[in-house]
């Protein structure tokens, strides 16, 4: 405990103040701090578990976090061990603020920890939202309340303990004591946020030398709203749709979420206004998927609402305008099932069946034989979360999936278009970050001389460094890897211009993914630095 002389003992010789026997409410006061450190130790565990990898620059620095815990813990405990041992001995135990001599420096000691700890009040609340939202659609009610009771108690014990010096202090004009632990506290959270402060002041990711890029969509373009979920498309004449969701609270899957589109008619170079295309109040519209006809030159746009409906919209000219979406959750027996379309890009297969790969209740695909005017769910899987899908040359079909609990990419084939599903297998060179990732064929052999199909994602174990790979081999081996950007980033989406360029539109920013959807362009020599060249047949 740090104190400050009574004002009416100053005539007493110091030290004498060292005799007053600690209150006895200062032991409660370190038992709930003991609670408090305890749990958000465990809640800070839960949370590295549950989403270790969701921001790249906590892990730079997650060492931090065990000194942070070991601080807080330890600090709590031998605050509540001083109180015990001075309330046994009649005086007070631990640091004394009559060690230091100044009595002006005394003020300023406990007058900085004061200002101090509000602010860490306030953050702690600020972090706590940050938090909900962050995990509010992951997590039973029971656990976020839970996650409250350090934040908020912190919090309290801050906020009160500033109070209470500052009334004191200014207003009576009486020497104060801090409340006991206060200091303990307030130094571990000056150590892990001065690190993260000192961390994000000279944090400054680099893009690869070549990469070609423009922010698309970037938070607050609508007011109020951030963008995620990226899904990209070229048509005939280098037509380029960008789709999105929009977002409410940009950290949630839930709550006030709309799609919506950018239009370019010159290969990405120039790009149209933001287009609402689904807005439903409240509601919750999803994972855009787009895929194109080219037997009807018929854009189709699958999404789902509420994670338990699906439904499906086309343009028959480019994007310019759309039908009215048409529900297919009955059609495809979805009903009662957890519903979500890609996200990324659905395909057209060599034989004109349509496919849109989603989770209907598991990975599987849903499909067209007749152009979308009816469709199909295929079989499942087995295991795995937002896939995407490529056609190898033999005509068989690829799905790379998420994992469920992180580690490598799953894949599977199906040689009958996604009815059936031979066994899925982890693949060893696709390393995941539990996060969506893009497939897409660049090349194949009846146009030129190699096959080549491109794969995208953070090549991390959290969310950055995001990498795009090739396959020579139909995605048997992904021998060609290069990093685009080494900051954070997610989900993502490719497609490629009628001059082969490759574009990606991607999650990324400087410090947070969530800060906006970038489009890049490279080309194939740049991947290969110089090693490879399309050669048609």
């Amino acid at each position: 405990m740090i104190k400050e002389k009574d004002s009416n003992n100053s005539e007493q010789k110091k030290g004498e103040s060292h005799l007053t026997k600690p209150p006895k409410w200062h032991l409660y006061v370190g038992i709930l701090q003991i609670f408090f450190s305890v749990l958000i130790g465990m809640v800070a565990v839960l949370l590295l578990l549950l989403f270790g990898g969701e921001f790249l620059i906590v892990d730079v620095v997650d060492w931090v976090l065990l000194v942070f815990g070991i601080l807080l813990i330890g600090g709590s405990i031998w605050s509540f061990v001083m109180t015990v041992l001075g309330r046994k001995s009649g005086r007070l135990r631990g640091l004394l603020l009559e060690n230091i001599s100044s009595k002006k420096l005394r003020l300023v000691w406990v007058l900085f920890w004061s200002i101090w700890n509000i602010f860490v009040g306030v953050l702690l609340i600020f972090i706590f939202r940050l938090l909900y939202f962050g995990t509010a659609d992951s997590l039973p009610d029971i656990l976020i309340y839970i996650l409250a009771i350090p934040f908020f108690g912190y919090a309290g014990l801050f906020i009160v303990s500033s109070i209470k010096f500052f009334l004191e202090k200014f207003w009576y004009k009486r020497d104060v004591r801090l409340i006991r632990g206060v200091t303990a506290a307030g130094i571990a959270f000056l150590i892990v946020f001065g690190t993260f402060g000192v961390t994000l002041a000279f944090w400054n990711p680099q893009w690869t030398d070549g990469v070609q890029r423009q922010q698309l969509f970037v938070t607050g373009e609508q007011p109020g709203r951030g963008y995620r979920i990226p899904a990209l498309i070229n048509l005939p004449d280098d037509v380029m749709l960008a789709f999105c969701e929009s977002r409410f609270e940009a950290m949630s899957d839930l709550g006030d979420i709309d799609i919506v589109m950018k239009r370019s008619t010159d290969g990405g170079v120039t790009w149209d206004a933001i287009q609402v295309l689904q807005d439903r109040g409240e509601h919750t519209v999803h994972n855009p998927c787009p895929l194109f006809d080219n037997d009807t030159q018929t854009l189709w746009l699958p999404f789902c609402v509420d994670y338990n409906t699906v439904f499906i919209m086309n343009s028959t000219d480019l994007g310019v305008t759309w039908s009215e979406p048409r529900e297919l959750t009955e059609e495809i027996a979805a009903g009662g099932l957890y519903c979500a379309t890609g996200p990324g890009n659905g395909i057209q297969m060599s034989n004109g069946r349509l496919i849109i790969p989603s989770k209907i209740g598991e990975a599987c695909v849903i499909y067209s034989d007749d152009n979308g005017f009816t469709w199909i769910k295929g079989g499942y899987v087995g295991n795995g979360e937002e896939p995407q899908v490529f056609e190898s040359s033999n005509g068989s079909l690829a799905i790379n999936c998420r994992s469920e609990r992180g580690g490598n990419r799953i894949m599977a084939w199906s040689n009958d278009g996604g009815d059936t599903w031979d066994s899925w297998y982890y693949e060893e060179d696709l390393t995941a970050a539990g996060t969506q990732a893009s497939t897409y064929r660049f090349t194949n052999t009846s146009t030129h001389t190699r096959s080549r199909v491109l794969f995208s994602n953070p090549n991390y174990f959290s969310r950055g460094h995001l990498t795009i790979r090739m396959s020579y081999d139909e995605g048997l081996t992904w021998n060609v890897s290069k990093q685009v950007y080494e900051g954070p980033s997610a989900y993502s989406s490719i497609t490629i211009l009628s001059d082969h360029t490759i574009v990606i539109l991607f999650e990324t920013g400087k410090y947070d993914y969530r800060e906006s959807l970038t489009l890049i362009k490279i080309d194939l020599d740049w991947l290969t630095n110089g090693q490879d060249a399309l050669v048609p047949v």
